[in-house]
Parts: structure tokens; sequence; C-alpha cells
């Protein structure tokens, strides 16, 4: 979901009385959509990306007893030009019962209609410095003239970007690069996964962790004053457009053509990487729910795969790559716990 459909999505949820996910994921959704980390360039192995039918990675396995849990590790960027076909997952999911989504959290508030008026009112002008400051006014000298240049090279005579804070800017910028390098953050990868699992009737399970938030209007107000650190944030995805779009590249080929050795020897970004971390360990954030998100969107994803081992013959999962081959992987914690767990070579 790119932010500009998120900011649609808000204004139809404030018109029609709706408000399970509401204006805190303005804030947070950047956590799940844009992974920010900086990376050296390593494995220069391919300089075109993939095109065509391609089958993504095997499936990840765990068993107990006779029940399984099957796992696609999802990736983002991916080769634009890539259209994502697996029969061994199409047959997976029709053999399922269950489909458990990817780990991830919901934003409640009890407020009436006009607390929803006003909440959009104070929504306007998020996206952009205070003051009616400009990047330069905002960012270290040293960091805007790096910016400047990449600027130049993916964004062009974009005038309005300057306006925005670093971390909606620096977004953009990312979006722009990736694009030119034949990537795209809009996989669709799990928007079919849904799909088949809907044609087949399958029972949908979404390991959310539910925060509530008791003054909606006084949190947003306070992210618009804050700076969130943002320079750091910004600066950290200046190092990823500048050295990391090569190895971007390279995962985004290695998940289209299957190939999990290869996979394992890149590095990912990581489900804490430098950004996330600003944002949750914010003053704002810790203050209204948000402390060790990661942990508990975890716990509560691991919670419910234990849930549907239980319960289903067969579970279909989807869940980040990272998070399968990275540090603390997801499956290692369940293996350690006494299920068996069987990983694509």
């Amino acid at each position: 979901m790119t932010l500009g459909m998120f900011f649609l999505l808000l204004l139809k949820l404030i018109l029609s009385f709706q408000f399970e996910i509401m204006v805190m994921h303005l804030l947070f959704l950047l956590l799940l959509i844009f992974p920010f980390q900086s990376f050296a360039q390593e494995n220069p192995i391919e300089e075109v990306v993939v095109y065509g039918v391609r089958p993504g990675p095997e499936l990840w396995k765990v068993t107990k007893g006779e029940n399984v849990l099957w796992v696609l590790g999802t990736l983002s960027p991916l080769p634009k030009k890539m259209k994502w076909h697996s029969e061994i997952v199409e047959s997976v999911i029709q053999n399922s019962q269950a489909l458990l989504l990817q780990p991830g959290f919901s934003v409640s508030a009890d407020i009436g209609f006009f607390g929803k008026i006003s909440l959009a009112s104070s929504a306007i002008g998020i996206k952009k410095n205070s003051d009616k400051q400009k990047l330069n006014d905002v960012l270290p000298k040293d960091v805007y003239a790096r910016w400047l240049v990449l600027k130049k090279q993916y964004l062009g005579r974009d005038r309005g970007v300057e306006k925005l804070r670093p971390i909606f800017a620096s977004k953009k910028l990312y979006e722009k690069a990736i694009n030119k390098m034949g990537l795209t953050s809009d996989t669709k990868v799990s928007k079919k996964v849904k799909k088949i699992a809907k044609k087949n009737k399958l029972t949908s399970i979404r390991p959310y962790v539910k925060i509530k938030l008791e003054n909606p209007k006084k949190t947003l107000k306070e992210f618009k004053k804050s700076n969130v650190n943002d320079s750091e944030c910004f600066s950290k995805t200046l190092n990823r457009v500048e050295k990391d779009l090569i190895s971007m590249r390279n995962r985004a080929n290695a998940w289209a053509n299957g190939d999990v050795q290869l996979l394992r020897e890149l590095k990912f970004p990581t489900q804490d990487a430098e950004c996330s971390s600003a944002i949750l360990n914010s003053s704002v954030a810790q203050g209204v729910g948000f402390e060790n998100l990661s942990a508990r969107m975890q716990k509560t994803w691991l919670e419910a795969a234990k849930k549907a081992l239980d319960e289903n013959k067969s579970t279909f999962a989807l869940l980040h790559i990272s998070n399968l081959l990275g540090e603390n992987s997801y499956l290692d914690i369940l293996k350690e716990q006494g299920y068996t767990v069987h990983v694509p070579k």
C-alpha cells in the first residue's frame, strides 16, 4: 500500500464511521512497507532484473504430528516485470483449511463522528515540515548535499518534495530509485495468495497486536511537532539508495528464481531497521502502547501458528523472508519448542 493510497483509505474510514485502523497507521505503517537500513554493495551477481513467469522460493514446512504449516517467505522489492506463479503454492492452498497472514498491528480509538472530523483536520499537513521549513532547513548540510545529488538523479525538478518531512521525502526517493532499477514494492504476491485462499474458502487468521489510543488527536499533534529522529532516518535511506540498490536487485532476482541458497548468503534489512527503531523509540510511540512492538508481533504470530497447527490438518502462512533466514528466525523458535522444521535447500 502506498502512502497516497493510505491517505485515501484514512479519509474513507473517517467518513464511513469506521476506525479500526486509523491515524496511527499513518505514523507507523512505514515500519511495514518501507524497510530502512544501510548496507554495502555486495555480490553484484546479475546486471539485469529477471522478468516473465517465475516460481519464487520453495516453501518452509513445520509439522506437529500429521498437521502441517506451510510458509511462503515474502520479499519486497521484487522485479516489476515478473509474474509470480507457483503451482505448488496453489495446490497447497487448495488443500489447506486456514491462511495465516503476516504479523501486524491494528489501532483503534473510541471517538464519535465529530471527533473523527476533528482528527481529520489535525492530520492536514502531517507530511510537511513545521513552520513552513524545507529540507535544507532541517537537515545537516552534508546530508542535504547528498540528497541533492540523488534527488537530481531520481526525482528531477520535483520542488514539492522539499517541503516534506525527511521521513516522507526519503520514502519518495526510495520508491523512484527502485523503480529505475526495475523493481517495485507493490509485489502483488500476498494479494494473489489471499485471492487463491478466498476462492478456496480458507479461514483467514490475522495475528495482529491490538493497540487502543486514548487520545488520538493529541498523539497526532505530538507527531507533527516532533522530529522522530528524521535526520538519522533520512541519512540511512540515502545510504541505502547510494549503496544497496544492486544488492536489492540481487535479492529480488534470487527470490524470483527460487534460489534460497543465494538468499541465505545475501544480507537483509531487518525488522529493527534504523528508521523503524527511530519511530518506535520516540516519546510519541512509547507513550501510546507501541513499546516492544516487534517482539510482541513475533509472539502473536507464533501463538497463532501453534494454534493453527493444533486445529488444522494444513495451514498456509505468509512471513517476510528475513524472519525465516535472519537472526532470531520465527521457525527456529518453533524448532526449539519441539516442532519439526523442514527448510528449503
